[in-house]
């Protein structure tokens, strides 16, 4: 299962990483544009753009023009001509500064045309790029999103597939019915009443999750984590927590015996899980399993060391 959710993590990854030349580009465009548009429109309005502005706009990119249209309102304006000695402000149609006399430039009608031309065509540019990113981002979210419930999906079959012990590639339950999901095994008390694995979306202030449940036939929920069968297979739902763990007391243990139990230790934490090696005990000693992942062989037997056939 945990190769299984690399690999689906792998190929998520694989799969965002398609977007990012996508949106670098798109990133360095934005930022060309951005700047670009503030260099026209600033000489259009006869402001001379400050290193400043380009150092921001390669820094924040298209958050930058924000700043600098709020600002535009303060530049001189394309009908006002900048006296190149004092920076008076004059009319276009002046000749001279009114202030100290110093004879101004003369307008270029056509280029002040051309800067405007120029940026507006980089400022579409912006919104065109802006509106791909946006777009592009959309898709990427929703490839992430995908991958995360695909992969959330197979989490809450993990424990049912992961440990329940398949008989020839199938699951069986107490009845002797088989399945191909671990998830969809039915459970069943004594009194013949089935009760069915389901999750359902809880909303908890700002975040989703799963509860997952093992719902009877007439509708009554339990939570997975109270539910247990007994040594015989049945359902049996602990809600007061009065079961407890099985640890065998090791200063009773014959040195032969706890070197199979520490053993045991060791392989649980490697392939060798078993879920019945980790039952519970209630103030009688029964013994129960959880319910999540008990197994039962093709005769309705719930298996135990005795008969479990994954050690054959």
């Amino acid at each position: 299962m945990e190769e299984q959710m690399m690999n689906q993590m792998m190929d998520m990854y694989s799969e965002i990483f398609k977007y990012y030349p996508i949106l670098t580009i798109i990133g360095i465009m934005a930022t060309a544009f951005c700047v670009l548009f503030m260099h026209f429109s600033a000489q259009h309005r006869n402001h001379k753009l400050g290193v400043g502005w380009y150092i921001c706009g390669v820094l924040f990119g298209p958050w930058t023009v924000l700043v600098f249209l709020l600002k535009r309102k303060d530049f001189p304006g394309p009908d006002l001509k900048v006296c190149p000695s004092c920076g008076n402000r004059c009319p276009v149609n002046f000749e001279v500064c009114n202030r100290c006399l110093v004879e101004l430039p003369e307008v270029d009608t056509a280029e002040k045309a051309k800067q405007k031309k120029l940026s507006k065509i980089f400022g579409i540019g912006i919104i065109i790029t802006e509106v791909v990113s946006l777009v592009a981002g959309a898709v990427l979210g929703a490839t992430m999103a995908k991958s995360i419930f695909e992969m959330v999906g197979d989490i809450d079959s993990y424990y049912n597939d992961e440990y329940r012990i398949a008989v020839d590639g199938v699951f069986y339950d107490k009845k002797g019915n088989s399945y191909e999901k671990g998830s969809d095994v039915v459970l069943y008390d004594k009194e013949g009443r089935a009760y069915t694995y389901t999750t359902e979306t809880e909303n908890q202030d700002i975040y989703y999750y799963d509860e997952e449940y093992y719902v009877r036939d007439d509708g009554e929920k339990y939570f997975v984590y109270d539910c247990y069968v007994t040594s015989e297979g049945w359902f049996y739902c602990d809600k007061a927590s009065t079961l407890e763990y099985y640890y065998p007391d090791t200063e009773k243990m014959s040195q032969e015996e706890l070197d199979a139990y520490y053993q045991l230790q060791v392989n649980q934490e490697g392939d060798g899980y078993r879920y019945y090696y980790e039952y519970l005990v209630d103030q009688d000693g029964n013994i129960y399993y959880d319910a999540f992942e008990a197994s039962w062989n093709a005769q309705g037997e719930l298996i135990t060391a005795e008969n479990d056939p994954s050690l054959n």
